[in-house]
């Protein structure tokens, strides 16, 4: 492959696993239930919105006509759950919706539906905005008897300024404007007044006038200068609208912030270290943790730009600690975490960068080698061997692993091969030769030979005997030599001499002056002996 395309075959791959890395976790579901029949303006109707999760639903938020008005919070989350809201319908068409969110913060597909709402019947009653149950954001409302018989209500028609969430510096001033419909028969005057019931002031005022008149159907911006508290995270306020006599009516009107920390959340890469560098093929697990002074939210990984993990706290948290376990193909990367705190605020840790390289070719390594290269006859030794980058190895034959022992134990001296088959499919041999020492065998003991007896050979005789208790193997002979050639009187002599009892040699001498010595050998079966003398050679045998 040349070096071009092995450098895209890499990118690929790399971006391949940072896909698979990366997919997206899995949302909730929530479904709202279609309302049927004919609906007009002032009525309350409950619809059930149910919502399910693996890991758990924590909020359900309830919009009208694209506008936040209500939510449900869950705590600890459920898998599954059913809500009603309950709506006080406004003339006209509206779009109804929900979204569900999970432990995750991963919301829903938005479930919608089209609500057409005719005109309120001539007895109907006044009307207010939408609400959800329980607990709702915007409380629900309900009409309070006004002067003259009519009657106070309000509905919520948007935030114009300050959505829920906005993120302030400490101590920031700001101005939040609600916009209302008046809801009820009676016309609000500069005697109405918006008034703080509880949460978070964040003012030093308690009330703000209305500052004219508003006429039933007619919408209002009531605006309050408040202040930033100058602690960092999320802060809420609930205001209200009261009559001049000091009734509260109408929904409960919701401030919503966030104080950014003056120190941004931090992040940090606990593990590896920078500069660090490691073979492929080797799992390397990254350690990475965000810090906030206030409530953390998240604490993300990239490698190289890309998002490839995210660790998120279910609970208020100010430290998140997450783990990735990573197989990277060889190259160089850049590693770094970004943390998220309640306010949104970020910061990013300091970049880590390392390198991914892929082992070099091996080289074939072969070692054969054995306890002991000399035994005795019946003895054992081992056979050890390590080889290594190689496609086969054969002992004796036999395929084997790469690295092992075999006990043996031969008779007779022999020579074990090892082949090792490389990956250029050429042969290598390597051989341990196993001396195996013999036992002694014991020197075989001769059979005694013994001169004692008759010996005859036609007109010869040797009748000898051999010394008494002779430890050998030369012992002494002494005897008679009988010669015979049909006379009456033989020639009788007396010889001497000696045998060797382990090979039969026999030598005799005659007694007599000048007469010529006898040699002998004695056979091992000691029945026969071949001599020489004055009479030649001759085979006596023993009588």
């Amino acid at each position: 492959m040349r070096p071009q395309h092995l450098k895209w075959f890499v990118f690929i791959a790399l971006m391949l696993a940072l896909v698979a890395c990366s997919t997206p976790p899995s949302k909730p579901t929530v479904k709202l239930t279609t309302i049927s029949g004919q609906i007009r303006a002032g009525q309350e109707l409950t619809i059930p919105v149910t919502a399910t999760d693996a890991k758990g639903v924590v909020r359900i938020e309830f919009l009208v006509d694209n506008k936040f008005v209500a939510e449900a919070n869950f705590n600890p989350p459920e898998k599954s759950v059913n809500v009603p809201v309950k709506w006080v319908a406004l003339a006209g068409d509206h779009t109804i919706a929900a979204r569900a969110f999970n432990a995750d913060n991963i919301a829903s597909e938005m479930d919608t539906m089209i609500v057409a709402v005719s005109a309120p019947a001539p007895t109907a009653a006044p009307t207010a905005g939408p609400t959800l149950a329980p607990p709702p954001t915007q409380s629900p409302s309900t009409p309070t008897p006004g002067p003259a018989g009519c009657a106070n209500n309000a509905a919520f028609i948007a935030d114009v300024t300050v959505p829920d969430g906005t993120n302030f510096q400490p101590n920031q001033t700001f101005n939040k404007i609600w916009r209302v419909q008046n809801a009820g028969s009676c016309t609000w005057n500069t005697t109405y007044q918006m008034v703080f019931v509880n949460g978070e002031r964040m003012t030093t005022l308690s009330q703000v006038a209305v500052t004219g008149n508003v006429a039933p159907g007619q919408t209002y911006d009531i605006l309050v200068a408040l202040t930033a508290p100058a602690s960092a995270g999320a802060h809420t306020g609930h205001w209200q609208l009261r009559d001049e006599h000091g009734a509260l009516f109408g929904p409960v009107l919701v401030v919503k912030i966030n104080t950014l920390s003056t120190t941004p959340p931090q992040a940090t890469i606990q593990s590896p270290a920078n500069g660090f560098q490691f073979m492929t093929g080797v799992p390397v697990r990254i350690t990475y943790q965000g810090n906030a002074g206030t409530e953390l939210t998240s604490v993300a990984l990239y490698i190289n730009g890309a998002q490839v993990a995210k660790q998120t706290s279910r609970t208020p948290s100010r430290q998140i600690t997450g783990y990735f376990d990573w197989n990277p193909a060889a190259g160089n990367y850049d590693v770094y975490a970004v943390a998220t705190d309640v306010s949104g605020q970020q910061g990013a840790s300091a970049h880590v960068a390392g390198s991914i390289i892929a082992p070099a070719p091996c080289q074939a390594s072969i070692n054969f080698r054995a306890d002991r290269t000399m035994i005795n006859f019946n003895e054992h030794t081992t056979l050890r061997w390590d080889v290594e980058c190689v496609k086969a190895v054969y002992i004796n034959g036999q395929g084997a692993p790469g690295h092992g022992s075999q006990d043996v134990s031969p008779n007779a001296t022999t020579t074990y091969t090892l082949r090792a088959v490389k990956n250029d499919n050429s042969t290598e041999d390597r051989n341990v030769t196993i001396v195996v020492n013999q036992p002694v065998q014991p020197t075989p003991i001769p059979a005694r030979r013994n001169a004692s007896g008759n010996w005859v050979s036609g007109n010869y005789a040797l009748d000898l005997s051999e010394a008494l208790g002779c430890p050998g193997p030369s012992c002494g002979v002494q005897g008679r030599y009988i010669e015979s050639h049909g006379v009456a009187s033989p020639v009788i002599e007396s010889v001497q001499g000696s045998i060797n009892v382990n090979t039969g040699a026999l030598s005799l001498v005659i007694a007599r002056p000048g007469a010529q010595g006898i040699s002998c050998t004695i056979a091992a079966n000691n029945a026969s002996m071949v001599c020489t003398g004055s009479f030649g050679t001759l085979t006596f045998g023993k009588q």
